[in-house]
């Protein structure tokens, strides 16, 4: 038995097995990204609570001798259980590396795989096909993202991919829907662009803000962040039927046919959800770099084929 490995069993320390599969549930819990393991993060800690670790197990360390250099190097044994672990999730693919990841987000950080991903939501008891619905990142994901958001603002863009497949479903069309909504969420902050709802789910698994495209999917819209909006689930669904569009200047504009609903329509005690959009010209809250703002294109289209003037 190695130095290492006296020194887990002498401390008590969980098994590495046991490790991995804590690391890829933290991994789902912090939307598929946690920092390197150094001192002081959050991470660290975390995980060590989990297991309830002693103070003695977190503070043991390894000591390693530099013979040419004569000196001693010192290292917390639980913070090199949690890189072995990571190292072997590596290994199998189920996470990148966080030298990866430096050249795909410009961090230091490690990352589920769509494989590590799989993995994390079966040990989590979390049903597969919520998959599709959850905001967590993966490497494979990532780099759609990447190449969305480094993809050059056409002047006149076309917001029609007319080589779509609308019926087959496939891995690749299905990422690409994944990468869509992670660019569009991450350009928006994640909160709403018309009212600023920004939320997530207790367990942290999921924002309330949803990816919404301009020109609709049925309608061949393309997967680009210029034919996206961030829209809370109820604003999504009024902008999806026509209550409400855009004007060239980012402005809202409300259809007329508000003012044919009953009193009790669209309300939420005393507040009024569409109408009071309709009370002063309202902009919605776009993406802070101007690459990302809906293009004129789009909003046209929504405009004169969805809204109800």
């Amino acid at each position: 038995m190695g130095y290492e490995s006296k020194m887990n069993e002498q401390f008590a320390m969980p098994t590495r097995a046991q490790v991995e599969q804590a690391l890829l549930r933290s991994l789902l819990k912090h939307g598929g990204v946690i920092k390197e393991f150094g001192l002081g993060q959050e991470i660290v800690d975390e995980i060590g609570n989990d297991f309830g670790l002693s103070e003695q197990q977190r503070t043991a360390f390894l000591q390693t001798v530099y013979r040419k250099e004569n000196r001693v190097k010192k290292s917390l044994l639980w913070h090199r259980l949690l890189f072995r672990a990571a190292d072997s999730l590596a290994k199998e693919k189920l996470v990148s590396r966080p030298s990866q990841n430096l050249q795909l987000t410009n961090k230091k950080e490690w990352m589920l795989t769509e494989r590590g991903f799989d993995e994390a939501l079966n040990l989590s008891n979390i049903p597969a096909e919520r998959k599709e619905f959850l905001p967590t990142k993966s490497y494979e994901v990532q780099k759609i993202v990447k190449k969305l958001k480094e993809s050059s603002r056409p002047e006149n863009y076309n917001p029609f991919d007319i080589g779509k497949k609308v019926i087959k479903v496939t891995r690749e069309s299905t990422l690409r829907t994944r990468g869509f909504r992670q660019a569009v969420i991450e350009a928006y902050n994640c909160k709403c662009a018309i009212c600023g709802m920004k939320i997530k789910t207790p367990d942290s698994l999921s924002w309330e803000v949803e990816a919404a495209h301009i020109v609709p999917h049925s309608y061949m819209g393309r997967d680009d962040i210029w034919n996206g909006l961030a829209l809370c689930h109820l604003h999504h669904w009024a902008f999806d039927v026509g209550w409400f569009t855009l004007l060239d200047q980012y402005m809202i504009q409300v259809s007329s046919k508000v003012q044919r609903l009953p009193s009790d329509f669209g309300r939420f005690g005393n507040y009024e959800f569409i109408r009071s959009l309709s009370f002063k010209k309202t902009k919605i809250f776009l993406p802070k770099s101007s690459e990302f703002h809906p293009h004129h294109n789009a909003i046209r289209w929504h405009r004169e084929n969805i809204f109800h003037q």
